[in-house]
């Protein structure tokens, strides 16, 4: 069956807009192209990457040429904006490999196994990477919030997919000014118990959502998360059990003006309380 869409795609349409009228279809004609693009046949990694990454952003993790892509899109029905008939070239890595470089690596799947988070680790690396250096994750999936943290802090970044069980992402300094203290990340304290309750007596049960994501594997407590706060209204609030801070979910919740707020009862718990920005400046 071919897809039906009303709207005309662009290189920056975002990959679940094409998932959410044809999943089936779409992935299987993308794998066809290139078969970098299994990965989407992975529910997680499809729930956690569709909603974020767009074409031009899948086409240059698969290193794959957008036209391909935008043809294969319109062979399965979908229309395309007539203002992107232009060619496109294939996709520019950002970091220059045949310029020779250190390399520090970095294999963090242990790390994930144990259910640790890596990221301390990761941007300590990453804050004294100087001219000539560079940093190779080695992951099981691909670490879109991280690319986009360091992406804010002025890194360049390409990633390599091996395999769907091995994704090999490099970061390396922009501009030789960049200093350490940039990439530091200050320890999401412990907020105060009296707030952290103020704010949660501020709604009703009926509008309290509880989750528990401390028994999950990673990334799947972030992925549940993300689903949840989908389909949150402006006056609801989530609870959410965790074993630690979720570090990695911050700045997703800063992008989309949500509130949280974090209670650290030990070293294997973190509640979480998420909830709209509204409510914040009002008790402040």
């Amino acid at each position: 069956m071919k897809a039906e869409n009303t709207k005309p795609i662009t290189a920056q349409t975002r990959i679940k807009e094409l998932l959410d009228i044809d999943q089936v279809g779409v992935i299987a004609a993308l794998v066809k192209l290139n078969s970098n693009f299994s990965k989407l046949k992975n529910p997680i990694l499809r729930n956690l990457l569709a909603r974020r990454v767009t074409i031009s952003d899948a086409c240059k993790i698969a290193r794959c040429d957008v036209t391909s892509f935008l043809d294969t899109m319109e062979q399965i029905g979908f229309v395309i904006d007539s203002k992107t008939s232009e060619k496109y070239s294939s996709p520019v890595i950002g970091i220059d490999f045949n310029r020779q470089a250190v390399v520090y690596e970095l294999d963090v799947r242990p790390s994930l196994d144990k259910n640790e988070d890596p990221l301390k680790e990761i941007l300590k690396i990453a804050g004294k990477l100087g001219k000539g250096e560079r940093l190779k994750i080695i992951n099981s999936f691909e670490p879109s919030p991280l690319i986009s943290l360091l992406g804010e802090k002025g890194f360049l970044c390409h990633t390599d997919v091996i395999d769907s069980k091995m994704f090999l992402t490099w970061f390396e300094k922009k501009d030789d000014d960049l200093y350490s203290d940039d990439l530091l990340v200050e320890e999401p304290g412990q907020d105060d118990k009296v707030l952290f309750d103020e704010i949660l007596s501020h709604f009703v049960s009926e509008k309290i959502t509880y989750i528990d994501v401390r028994n999950l594997e990673m990334p799947k407590p972030m992925v549940r998360i993300m689903e949840r706060i989908e389909k949150m209204g402006k006056d609801e609030l989530l609870y959410v059990y965790h074993k630690k801070v979720p570090v990695f979910l911050l700045p997703e919740l800063n992008k989309r003006g949500l509130a949280y707020l974090i209670h650290q009862y030990s070293a294997s718990r973190s509640d979480v309380l998420i909830y709209g920005n509204k409510l914040k400046q009002t008790t402040a």
